[in-house]
């Protein structure tokens, strides 16, 4: 079996404030950057890709992450993108979407939040959790 047959795995981080939102987002980050492993962050629109940007240049305090926030093909190993395309060819992959990321191509981890910090965003993280659940990817999830 080659890895290109593996199911894609999903991992719901499962948060109750924003601050740990955005530890995880650095951490996942961090980790895939620091095992050379491309990593792609799917953000909704302009807004997201700039705090995300902006985020990545501030944290970890003691150093930040190269990286570039681009709708275009590029070879920088960790991504930002508002695009429905893996611009970096990244086998793992953040969403910061409402919506399931369900794309063809090199995923194999695909990290989510199961978003508690209020009503709208636990119904969308259920919503994303039943579409991968459909799509048959295999589904863990991490407590704070």
């Amino acid at each position: 079996m080659s890895i290109s047959d593996l199911p894609t795995r999903v991992i719901f981080f499962q948060v109750r404030d924003a601050k740990l939102k955005l530890q995880r987002l650095v951490e996942m980050a961090q980790t895939h950057f620091e095992k050379k492993d491309p990593f792609i962050i799917f953000v909704e629109d302009t807004k997201a890709q700039s705090f995300v940007d902006d985020l990545l240049w501030k944290l970890p305090e003691t150093s930040f992450l190269p990286h570039s926030a681009t709708d275009d093909t590029t070879k920088d190993l960790i991504a930002i993108t508002k695009s429905k395309t893996n611009v970096n060819q990244a086998r793992s992959a953040f969403n910061l979407c409402p919506t399931p990321l369900l794309l063809e191509g090199p995923l194999r981890l695909i990290y989510d939040f199961e978003d508690l910090t209020s009503p709208s965003k636990k119904e969308l993280s259920s919503l994303r959790f039943d579409a991968y659940k459909h799509a048959h990817y295999l589904i863990e999830a991490v407590t704070a």
